[in-house]
């Protein structure tokens, strides 16, 4: 039976805690399009409570902000507390943040999940998929509650329970999890790109610095990842930002479709080597087409 048999969320409900109106819609839409029966909103860690203990919901999106109230305590609250309805509700943390300290720290509080924003409908639910239709053992223990961590039980296991913070074991990265952080940090350096290119405009000297230094970010994780084809995007866009300089040749329209090209590939699953391939080599001929017209006017 594939996991499209067992889940269905037409009767669930989601709840969405993001303070951006607009990111907490794109969300909501997102798990509506998935088919939940009802996805609610929440704009700070207040409202997010309230709306906890009145609809129980099955799943919770929670947005990890660089500033104001931290959310893992939303986290380790909704975990740890008597009053919540389901402290084993299946918990994804949405975040720009990408450094394997704050993976641990979320999964230390007790999420079920960790997603790097932008968001993509397919990775929003591949990841709720998984957890819903192959749920994990809750654990309560002096030191952690929430999801067990092992990938596989072993019934004759007899030792202690290791956590995340037990001195004795240390924190445990298996190998789809450390492809999975490579794999996020390089969708947060694509973030932090389109961040510096949003608001780009011709003549922009300071600028196109900034989204030069972001690409040259872009391509220090993408080869300590090994990702060759990210590789090959991303050196294609510092070419063009070189030949045309920090000028009003440089044209923002190119720059924002690289960057959008550069987010699809991140996107992409490995597996699709060749669509992969076909994105990275698209974006080698726009490239050296537009040089080629700058050239020749």
């Amino acid at each position: 039976m594939s996991q499209d048999d067992i889940f269905d969320p037409s009767e669930l409900t989601a709840l969405v805690l993001d303070r951006n109106h607009y990111e907490r819609g794109i969300s909501l839409d997102l798990l509506r399009g998935m088919g939940f029966k009802r996805a609610v909103g929440a704009a700070d860690v207040h409202e997010a409570w309230d709306q906890l203990l009145t609809l129980n919901p099955s799943v919770v999106l929670v947005e990890w902000l660089k500033d104001g109230p931290d959310p893992l305590d939303f986290v380790r609250r909704v975990r740890l507390s008597e009053e919540a309805p389901n402290r084993a509700v299946s918990t994804f943390m949405l975040t720009t943040r990408g450094f394997r300290a704050d993976v641990e720290a979320a999964r230390s509080a007790g999420v079920n999940g960790y997603l790097r924003k932008p968001i993509s409908a397919l990775a929003l639910q591949q990841h709720v998929r998984v957890v819903m239709s192959n749920p994990q053992p809750f654990i309560v223990t002096s030191t952690y509650v929430g999801p067990c961590r092992r990938r596989r039980l072993d019934p004759a296991f007899a030792g202690p329970w290791r956590r995340l913070d037990d001195e004795a074991a240390g924190p445990s990265i298996t190998d789809d999890e450390e492809i999975d952080l490579k794999t996020q940090l390089a969708r947060a350096r694509v973030a932090a790109l389109d961040a510096a290119a949003r608001d780009f405009q011709p003549g922009d000297a300071r600028a196109a610095r900034g989204v030069f230094a972001a690409a040259q970010d872009l391509l220090k994780v993408a080869e300590q990842i090994g990702d060759h084809n990210l590789i090959l995007g991303t050196k294609e866009m510092m070419r063009y930002l070189q030949a045309q300089g920090a000028t009003a040749r440089l044209d923002p329209d190119v720059v924002r479709t690289h960057v959008a090209a550069l987010h699809q590939l991140v996107h992409l699953p490995h597996a699709l080597g060749q669509e992969r391939e076909s994105v990275a080599l698209s974006l080698k001929r726009m490239v050296d087409k537009k040089l080629r017209q700058a050239h020749a006017a």
